[in-house]
């Protein structure tokens, strides 16, 4: 299987093209630190969805987790934390900040941003792609793959939108929700990697699986436990550190209510 080289132009082009707006519509009140997890975000970005690791992905299992970890687990909430609707919201009129403000006016966006519903819609596309006709799929279909790795994207942002701070929100949500939030997610994704990781067959079907002789097999499985051992102990390890940023915000919080008082 191969990857289509315009799947390189459908992903650059926008994390281009949103890394310009940022720059061009940022303004000193939002932190130097925020900025850069902003930027940083958008080049991880570039790095796994646009050239060489991108077309790796789809040949090798253990890279295709590796998208999926950056994309899921540190691009996701590194965007948001770079405050982009805080910064469409305080910009010059532009047709890039008119419509991330009427998106995020918008009935639908008010509800998936809930914190209940953005688990759900995270969870889903954990096990979706990983466990499901569409993991298969995506092993088979280069196409299928891309998709796969847009649902990383959209869920990571839906779910980490409300739990981090820095954006407006349509009402508040309380860091012992976020926090809470935060440790659940851990258990099915460090599950999901284990169950990859310890598993005796193959979870995914390859695409030269009907001819394939023994010593093929054993290097697929090992190529599967590699990606679930990625997921299994990076997934722990980036989450911890979600989770003590998020503690950090709560204690910063307390103070400043407990300082206006």
């Amino acid at each position: 299987m191969s990857l289509n080289i315009g799947w390189d132009l459908l992903f650059g082009l926008p994390i281009l093209a949103a890394a310009a707006w940022y720059h061009s519509a940022v303004t000193p009140a939002i932190p130097g630190w925020r900025r850069g997890l902003f930027f940083g975000g958008l080049a991880l970005a570039f790095i796994v969805l646009v050239g060489p690791v991108a077309h790796y992905a789809v040949r090798i299992f253990w890279v295709h987790m590796v998208q999926h970890i950056s994309l899921m687990m540190l691009i996701s909430p590194m965007i948001v934390l770079g405050a982009p609707m805080a910064v469409a919201a305080a910009a010059p009129p532009s047709c890039v900040g008119t419509f991330l403000r009427a998106g995020y006016r918008s009935w639908f966006v008010r509800t998936i941003v809930k914190p209940q519903i953005g688990f759900g819609i995270f969870l889903v596309a954990l096990f979706a792609t990983h466990f499901s006709p569409l993991a298969n799929a995506g092993m088979k279909n280069g196409n299928v793959h891309s998709l796969e790795l847009v649902i990383f994207l959209v869920a990571g942002l839906i779910y980490y939108y409300p739990l981090m701070s820095g954006n407006p929100m349509p009402f508040h949500v309380v860091h012992p929700i976020r926090l809470a939030s935060l440790f659940g997610m851990m258990v099915p994704e460090t599950m999901t990697g284990f169950f990859l990781y310890s598993s005796s067959r193959l979870l995914h079907d390859v695409p030269v699986m009907a001819g394939m002789n023994m010593a093929h097999s054993a290097s697929a499985l090992n190529d599967q436990r590699i990606g679930g051992s990625l997921m299994w102990s990076m997934g722990m390890l980036i989450d911890a550190g979600w989770l003590a940023l998020t503690a950090r915000d709560w204690f910063v919080h307390e103070r400043e209510s407990d300082e206006e008082e």
